[in-house]
């Protein structure tokens, strides 16, 4: 992450580290929720997205465009290694569909969270800090299964027989929305305190499958098919995409600034955090629990296999092969080829209609925060966080310690713990240059160097500037906070 923070710091040459720090974490699911080093870092503003209780050390900052701009990306199990075979000087020589359908787990998860922050502005008000922020994210999760990868490499004579089906299930969400937040930090203690953030969101476009599954069985003595699909999708989008009156989907519709405020939600972020002295402290949160609400232009994709001839039977598509003849006339007469192809095609046709008005729930996260000060400089922490996700819960645990150098230094390391990955080691360090304070982080190192193999990966962007004085917020010696001039 990058950041530029014009503020003015206060000065300490005492550092010293802590190198013990040890939790237990029991798994609840097979998939995990993103983690960013940024939201460790003391002096960044932007701690307040995952900690919106957190007592920030600035008078007032603001963003434009540039603030805090992110991309995350989630993968378990698909692994460029394991799609190709390679030659001896390491390059791509073959695909091995095998290797790769072997490497996949029944269940696998690809996820990615996007977030453009167009304004954002903090200003402290005595002891409460007052937040507005207005940008625009992109939530998206797919659950897929190995089936498919299965049929395509080992073919249908791997699956015989009714109880040994091929079983290809996807389930697939995502959505786009803008985001207008207002949010307030107080201090209601010198031990507690709270936070919180109301969000009207109004929803750009969404993918949300009810049901997308096909099950493909191969008799075991005369080795026909028989092929059940079903798949019903429902999708809002924006003007320029609409079903006409013969239930055609069409394109180039009109389109209008408008289209951008009409699917309107509401979500809000709240936390607390709890000093039990000058060294522990805790933070418990929840982000992301509202919905939206998609009111025009929804469409329902279904796909069901239809009865229109021979290859029809009980719900089902049979197909027992060709005879001699049908085959030289397929491969022969483009006529006959296309009449046949014309009449598979009537069997799997998708059909498109208008949708009423339906709700999506946002992606809510839960977090658990221990934190220890050795001092002012330097702090350990310990995380759980998770994510639900439709019907599943994706925790992670991290550990962190972030601290400061020479007055001008200022690093974070992470390293995030989720099913199946154990490889995320994080790292970010700022330098500060007089009143401008730059960031550099990544919440995965060793996926730096082999990115196609990474099972998580986040990279973000962002510019805040301090507008008013006094500059940095600080509490001295008899408990008072004040401002350096």
């Amino acid at each position: 992450m990058v950041f530029l923070i014009f503020n003015r710091v206060k000065k300490n040459n005492t550092y010293r580290f802590l190198t013990a720090l040890a939790l237990t974490f029991v798994l609840a699911s097979v998939y995990a929720q993103q983690v960013s080093p940024v939201d460790f870092m003391r002096l960044n503003p932007y701690q307040m997205d995952a900690n919106p209780a957190t007592d920030l050390p600035y008078q007032s900052v603001m963003s434009l465009v540039i603030g805090n701009n992110s991309l995350d990306v989630q993968n378990t199990t698909f692994r460029y290694d394991n799609l190709f075979d390679f030659d001896a000087q390491g390059r791509p020589a073959t695909i091995n569909l095998k290797q790769l359908s072997n490497s996949l787990r029944m269940n696998n998860y690809l996820g990615l969270n996007a977030k453009l922050d167009l304004f954002t502005m903090y200003k402290r008000f005595a002891k409460s800090m007052w937040s507005f922020n207005w940008g625009v994210k992109v939530q998206g999760d797919a659950k897929y299964s190995d089936g498919l990868f299965k049929l395509i490499g080992y073919g249908n004579s791997a699956f015989v027989g009714e109880d040994n089906p091929v079983k290809v299930n996807l389930d697939l969400n995502m959505m786009a929305y803008q985001e207008w937040a207002i949010g307030c930090q107080m201090n209601v203690t010198e031990q507690l305190s709270v936070g919180g953030r109301a969000k009207l969101l109004f929803g750009v476009m969404d993918v949300k499958t009810d049901v997308f599954n096909a099950e493909l069985y191969t008799d075991p003595d005369t080795y026909a098919l028989r092929l059940k699909e079903h798949a019903f999708v429902k999708v809002a989008m924006p003007n320029a995409v609409y079903v006409d009156e013969t239930g055609k989907l069409m394109g180039n519709g009109p389109f209008s600034l408008g289209e951008l405020f009409r699917n309107p939600g509401f979500g809000i972020d709240l936390a607390a955090e709890y000093r039990f002295d000058e060294e522990f402290s805790a933070v418990v949160a929840i982000h992301d629990l509202g919905f939206i609400h998609w009111g025009k232009n929804n469409i329902t994709m279904t796909s069901q296999l239809n009865d229109v001839g021979q290859f029809y039977d009980n719900g089902s598509f049979i197909f027992s092969g060709l005879d001699w003849e049908q085959i030289q006339q397929i491969s022969s007469d483009e006529s006959y080829r296309e009449q046949f192809l014309d009449t598979l095609r009537q069997y799997f046709l998708l059909e498109f209609s208008p949708l009423q008005r339906y709700n999506t729930a946002l992606n809510t996260n839960l977090l658990l925060r221990g934190n220890y000060d050795l001092d002012d400089q330097n702090r350990f922490s310990a995380q759980v966080q998770g994510c639900f996700l439709g019907s599943g819960f994706r925790p992670a645990l991290t550990l962190a310690y972030c601290g400061s150098f020479y007055d001008n230094l200022n690093v974070c390391a992470t390293y995030t713990m989720m099913p199946h990955s154990y490889d995320n080691i994080g790292f970010g360090i700022s330098a500060m240059i007089e009143a401008c304070n730059i960031y550099l982080t990544t919440n995965n190192l060793i996926g730096l160097f082999k990115p196609l193999n990474a099972s998580t990966f986040n990279a973000s962007v962002g510019v805040v500037f301090n507008l008013f004085q006094p500059g940095r917020r600080y509490v001295d010696e008899s408990g008072i906070p004040k401002y350096l001039e």
